[in-house]
Formats: structure tokens, sequence, C-alpha cells
């Protein structure tokens, strides 16, 4: 029987090649998946991979591990959701028709427990960064999708990393905008949410607003953290620090 728990994460950025560090990140994932047995649902906010396409009939090699862990846990009966993420929203069929999986292009509304809760990636999320909102509509038009079934795997994925690179460069050393992720979580609570789930920021935030909550779930690469909704309140942990 499963309980009436929810659990958040997002962030994992699952990689190739796979070396030393990866293959730790993933047996510490793999062990946090086996511990949701009988949990009812899991809900992934986004870049689960560092890059992913699953464009008609190709999906990218050397994740089987992982793909096989979240199907287990399909099949065991907790529902997966998995939410389009910055690095991971070339999906098509695959996660659904083979893994049980569902996915959600821009976010995911969840009526539970007497909450109501929306859950989003972030990339975008609240004010300003135009540049980027406009990059963002670009890269998720079906015309650019299309566009990319036409290139070869191996270099569509080596032009992503080129591009991972690039954006890491800029970004790595930028401040946590608190204003901006607050403006977010009001934005949400004013379209009637009480809480707003949100990846992207990797760093961990549970904090209470005006009305409502804002928890930002950090990631899998240094904090190995998640959060979890059971009897209507949420709690935030790291894995292995419990």
């Amino acid at each position: 029987m499963s309980s009436a728990k929810v659990v958040f994460v997002s962030d994992t950025h699952f990689g190739l090649p796979v070396d030393a560090a990866e293959r730790r990140r993933r047996s510490s994932f793999l062990e946090f998946l086996d511990s949701l047995y009988g949990v009812e649902r899991l809900v992934v906010a986004g870049d689960l991979f560092q890059f992913w396409y699953d464009l008609g009939t190709t999906i990218p090699k050397g994740y089987f591990d992982l793909l096989e862990g979240l199907a287990r846990l399909c099949r065991a009966g907790t529902a997966i959701d998995y939410v389009a993420g910055n690095h991971d929203y070339w999906r098509s069929s695959f996660f659904r028709d083979q893994l049980g999986v569902e996915t959600h292009a821009a976010g995911l509304e969840l009526r539970t427990q007497s909450r109501r809760i929306l859950v989003l990636h972030g990339d975008g999320a609240g004010p300003g960064d135009h540049g980027y909102k406009l990059l963002k509509r670009v890269l998720r038009n079906p015309i650019t999708t299309h566009a990319a079934r036409l290139v070869h795997p191996d270099l569509l994925y080596a032009i992503a990393r080129r591009m991972d690179r690039a954006s890491y460069a800029r970004t790595a050393r930028r401040p946590v905008d608190g204003a901006r992720l607050d403006a977010a979580a009001r934005e949400t609570f004013d379209r009637g949410f009480d809480a707003l789930v949100m990846g992207h920021v990797h760093t961990q935030v549970h904090k209470q607003l005006d009305g409502g909550e804002l928890i930002v779930l950090g990631d899998w690469l240094d904090l190995f953290s998640y959060a979890s909704l059971e009897e209507g309140r949420f709690q935030t942990a790291r894995w292995g620090l419990e």
C-alpha cells in the first residue's frame, strides 16, 4: 500500500561520459529511488539529464541504470511526473510509453493533501531576463525541434555540451536573486496556488511568504537535496544527511 507522500527532486544533471564522480552520484540517486518504494508520487522538476533528446526512434545511450530505476519504481506503484527543464525539454513519448513516467512541458499543477501546488523547473520564472525568455521560446519551438531531427545525434550532443560550457562560464558565479524568487512565488500565489516548488536554482530554499510557501529544491550535484510533502506539510532534506 502506498503512503500519501509526494517527493520532489530536480537538477540531477546526469551526463556523459560516466566518470568516477558521475558513478557516485548515480549510485546515490538509485539508492534514493529505492527508498521511495511505497511512496504515492515522485515529481522530477526538470534537468534530470545534462542533455536529453528522444527524437523519433533515437534516445541517448548510457542511461540504462537510471531509466530502469525509474521504470521499476513506476511498476511498483509510485506515480512519477517529469517536468521539462532547460537541459531536457526535447522529449517525445518515450518516458510515458516505455517507462510509465508522465512528462509535462510547461509545469505541473498538483491538488493533493488539501494543497494546491505549482511545480515548475524555474528557468525564466519571475520578472526580467527577457533575453533568456526569448531564447527559451526559440529552442522549444516545433520548428527548432524538427530541425534538430535532421542533425546526427552525436553532433547534436557535442553542440549541446559546448553551449553548456559557455552558459556555465556566464552564470556559475552569479548570486542567487532572492527577490526574483519571491516575485515568482507571489505571482504563483496570485493565481490561486498556495505553494511554488521549483528547481533550476542550485540552492535549497524553504520559506513562508504572504500567501503561501516557496520551495526551491537545490540539486544532486553538490547538495543531494530534495523535498517531501506529507500530511500537507513540506519538509526539505539532503540524501545521506537524514
